[in-house]
């Protein structure tokens, strides 16, 4: 296990971990993981903000104790600080950068950004898609640039080898070739267990699963609401259904199923599809444009990975699988954010807020969009 003392040394920054959850089940508490297994090089964690299992509500609410049993263990072997407010870490030391993680509730994300713009941290990763809205995007873009502190967005797919190895394959293929980036859940094809997804998910399946594949789009193939010239929505493909939350009662109308192109100005075509009951990967695609021929595919995970994951099973127990099928992703995306903030070095692919915006805006707009053609 890393310690985590941090040096204050200018090749290295520590770490503001804000929104750690229980630290085998949240997307936090595996940020942490990596970072405290030296698996991020020039990271030390330092800070661990957890206002949730700090409140009294949480007492009974499941993973209480895991998360407490784990904080007493980090602090006494690696002297991590644990707080419950961000505005209860002290500045950093003279010379000292400071990186916040963000890892919390989208909701809540704002908030949190502004705090740790004011505590001194110089560079923020933030989960996708950042905040619920673009204006509060806007703002958040707005506190940050005028702190000059830099934004990096957690859109692992944008650094993954399957689009790396999709993307090369297109460009080299002699001939026009479509493609197609797919993402896949896992969820039963039932009422209940979709009714259940649309509400969790209630921002729409555009804004949350869907968010990736639009990262990809806005950061490699110039995609942004004012480019669009065409939206083609695959009828065939594609569901729409109006469901009832089995908590809230409300009906939610949302994609379960979901493929369409995308055609910009100048000639751009690129293809996103969705599936709610279609699997656990994400997968490129690439057919021949004109008879549909399929030429190749990419998944996530890809075969290494796989072969990878029961040592991660034997390291971190019953952590999220999908912890253990992303793990390369999430790790190669932190290093490139520390590597460029510390080091200045290339941060290749890494979405900023600046591609959250865009993102977001496209999102918004696709959705009625899509939703019109599919009830035609």
């Amino acid at each position: 296990m890393a310690t985590a003392a941090t040096t204050g040394s200018p090749n290295q920054c520590e770490v503001l971990l804000i929104g750690c959850g229980n630290p085998l089940k949240s997307m936090g508490g595996y940020h942490a993981l990596q970072i405290l297994d030296n698996r991020v090089p020039d990271a030390k964690l330092k800070y661990v903000v957890e206002p949730w299992y700090f409140s009294e509500a949480a007492s009974s609410a499941p993973g209480h104790d895991e998360f407490h049993l784990w904080r007493k263990d980090q602090e006494s072997k690696n002297g991590i600080v644990f707080l419950s407010k961000v505005s209860d870490v002290p500045p950093p030391e003279d010379g000292v950068l400071r990186l916040a993680i963000i890892s919390a509730r989208t909701a809540d994300n704002p908030a949190l950004l502004e705090a740790s713009v004011d505590i001194g941290c110089k560079a923020i990763y933030l989960e996708k898609p950042g905040a619920t809205s673009v204006d509060e995007l806007l703002r958040m873009r707005n506190k940050a640039n005028e702190a000059n502190v830099k934004v990096y967005m957690g859109f692992n797919k944008n650094v993954s080898s399957y689009l790396d190895l999709s993307r090369d394959f297109a460009k080299n293929h002699n001939g026009k070739c479509d493609v197609t980036f797919l993402h896949n859940n896992n969820y039963k094809n039932t009422k209940e267990e979709l009714s259940e997804c649309f509400e969790r998910n209630s921002e729409g399946m555009l804004k949350n699963m869907a968010i990736h594949e639009l990262a990809i789009a806005v950061t490699y193939y110039g995609i942004t609401v004012e480019t669009i010239a065409e939206v083609i929505a695959d009828k065939e493909y594609s569901s729409l259904q109006t469901l009832t939350g089995p908590s809230s009662g409300k009906q939610i109308t949302d994609f379960d199923k979901l493929r369409f192109k995308l055609v910009t100005k100048d000639g751009v075509e690129i293809n996103i599809a969705a599936d709610r009951c279609g699997g656990d990967d994400s997968v490129g695609i690439i057919t021949d444009a004109q008879t549909g021929h399929e030429l190749a595919r990419f998944s996530m995970p890809d075969e290494a990975t796989i072969a990878n994951i029961p040592t991660l099973k034997e390291k971190y127990g019953d952590a999220m699988p999908y912890f253990f099928t992303q793990d390369p992703d999430y790790l190669k995306l932190k290093t490139l954010v520390v590597s460029n903030f510390v080091h200045g070095t290339p941060a290749t692919g890494v979405a900023d807020i600046d591609i959250a915006i865009e993102t977001l805006k496209v999102a918004e707009y696709l959705t009625p969009i899509l939703q019109e053609q599919l009830k035609q």
